[in-house]
């Protein structure tokens, strides 16, 4: 079944979005998109790369850019980086095309998943990790049409994001 609406994937480092909204958008018939992933084709560098040579500005200008673009396509889900809603723009469009699904996670759980990964620049002290999940909290819950327990596993997390989309978004509650 098609979704009116896009349906974005909000959330930490590790809380599974990319592999719940895969699984997400196969049960519901759509596209999947990750944010992440157009980027990397975008700038024809790995995540690592990008930081290192052009920066996390550029990284975060491009994410606002490639949101922005895709999400005029037909619907489907979005798989957004764990640092997107710290743009406003963003969080207005994201307000005005998509429900927003917030992946909430445990910060130790999120690091046991990510921390210390080659592929991942931000997930490299563990500190800092716990810290700027903490910062992002507040955004991502404002954000948030649903929030799901990202710490189940990725299929339940998907079969209650999916049955909540077909119930017609934010009218219907998720467990």
């Amino acid at each position: 079944m098609a979704t009116e609406r896009w349906i974005a994937l909000a959330g930490y480092m590790g809380a599974g979005k990319s592999t719940v909204g895969r699984q997400a958008a196969d049960l519901l018939g759509v596209q999947f998109l990750d944010v992440d992933d157009l980027i990397v084709a975008h700038a024809g560098q790995s995540i690592p790369e990008i930081f290192a040579q052009r920066g996390e500005l550029w990284f975060r200008r491009t994410e606002e850019d490639l949101i922005r673009e895709n999400l005029a396509a037909d619907p489907g889900v979005l798989a957004l980086g764990g640092g997107a809603l710290g743009s406003k723009r963003t969080r207005e469009l994201l307000g005005r095309t998509a429900w927003v699904a917030w992946l909430q996670i445990d910060p130790a759980l999120a690091w046991d998943r990510v921390g210390g990964q080659p592929g991942r620049p931000l997930a490299q002290d563990r500190e800092r990790f716990i810290r700027r999940a903490a910062e992002r909290e507040h955004v991502y819950r404002e954000a948030a049409d649903v929030i799901l327990d990202a710490s189940r596993p990725a299929d339940d997390v998907a079969r209650v994001l999916a049955d909540w989309a077909e119930g017609d978004g934010p009218e219907d509650q998720a467990g």
